[in-house]
C-alpha cells in the first residue's frame, strides 16, 4: 500500500515550523536521517540502490521482527520548499520499493552552532 503523501507533507510542514520555533536556521544544510520499512531485504535494497543515485547516504539495512529497517542519510536544509521536495523524492522511491516511510529528523542549526 503506498504512503499517504498528504499525510507526510504535512508532518514534514509541522516539524519544520516546531524546528522554526526552536531558533532552527533551516536554511542551513544539516544532516538529515530517515528511516524506511521493508517485507524483504531484496526490497530494501532496490531503494536503497535508488536513493544513493540521488546522493544519499546508506547507514544500514537491518531485518527486525518482520520488517527490514533502512536507515539513510543526506546534508540538506530544512526550509519548506526544500523538506517538501525531499519528502516527496524520499516517499517516491519508498513506494516504488513497496514500503513505509517512517520519517526523518535531524539536528537544530542555531546561531551558536
Amino acid at each position: 500500500m503506498p504512503n499517504d503523501i498528504d499525510s507526510q507533507l504535512q508532518s514534514t510542514a509541522q516539524l519544520v515550523e516546531v524546528n522554526l520555533g526552536y531558533g532552527d536556521q533551516v536554511h542551513r544544510p544539516r544532516r538529515l536521517d530517515h528511516l524506511a520499512g521493508f517485507r524483504s531485504r531484496s526490497a530494501a535494497l532496490a531503494a536503497a540502490g535508488e536513493l544513493q543515485a540521488l546522493g544519499y547516504e546508506i547507514d544500514g539495512v537491518q531485518r527486525r521482527w518482520f520488517t527490514v529497517w533502512l536507515a539513510f542519510g543526506k546534508e540538506t536544509p530544512v526550509d519548506h520548499g526544500t523538506a517538501e521536495a525531499f519528502t516527496r523524492e524520499v516517499v517516491g522511491v519508498v513506494d516504488r520499493s513497496g514500503g513505509t516511510y517512517d520519517g526523518w529528523s535531524g539536528f537544530l542549526v542555531t546561531e551558536d552552532a
